[in-house]
């Protein structure tokens, strides 16, 4: 496995998945300093969430071990030193060794490459049963739609499972889910369950009504 150094940005209820978008507003000067020298190199932050109960732990809580890192595709100085940028997902990462804070966390990592479909054949079988059943969720719930073009197998599942509003422990659950196939049979049990609400609250929904009724 690859081994490499990479700053941590720790926050408590967030979870970068594979390939998924992170819009993040830069205000703390630690951090304000971490994305100038991310941005002065390969601009790659490993995100990392917080455990629960460990965010007022002081200035280095207890983070989970694996996290997503991801490459700063989009960044915005603001003149008072804030910074404005999107993460794009780019690989799920352990923590191997920490560095004392100087002035943010930066750790030892290594990368962990997901574990894919059997054959392509698979993977497409397989996206493609999880986009129909997605859609037909998708416009009972009013969820915004997937991205427009081709997505891999493993960024088709990132962008659903956050449209199926799993929460921060089921997202990271998610994460450090190895296998591919493993996280598509999560995201069509999710939508089983929302279709179980869907049909259950169907007969107490209000009808359209026929103004020519009245």
């Amino acid at each position: 496995m690859t081994r490499r150094r990479i700053p941590l940005f720790p926050l408590p209820g967030v979870v970068l998945l594979p390939g998924a978008l992170l819009p993040l507003h830069i205000f703390e000067p630690r951090y304000r300093a971490m994305v100038a020298e991310a941005l002065a190199g390969e601009g790659t932050i490993g995100m990392a969430m917080i455990r629960e109960g460990s965010e007022l732990a002081g200035p280095t809580p207890e983070i989970h071990p694996m996290g997503g890192a991801g490459r700063i595709v989009e960044s915005e100085e603001l003149p008072d030193g804030r910074y404005n940028i999107v993460l794009e997902g780019q690989f799920r990462y352990r923590v191997l060794a920490e560095s004392p804070p100087a002035p943010y966390r930066v750790a030892d990592v290594e990368e962990l490459p997901p574990i894919p479909f059997p054959s392509a054949e698979q993977a497409l079988t397989a996206a493609a049963r999880l986009r129909l059943l997605f859609a037909k969720v998708a416009r009972e719930m009013a969820m915004s739609p997937l991205p427009v073009g081709d997505l891999d197998a493993e960024r088709l599942a990132s962008e659903i499972a956050l449209r199926l509003r799993l929460d921060p422990a089921e997202l990271q659950a998610f994460l450090e889910t190895d296998s591919i196939p493993s996280r598509f049979e999560t995201l069509f049990d999710r939508i089983r369950e929302w279709r179980g609400r869907i049909e259950f609250l169907a007969p107490f929904r209000m009808s359209e009504v026929d103004p020519s009724t009245n």
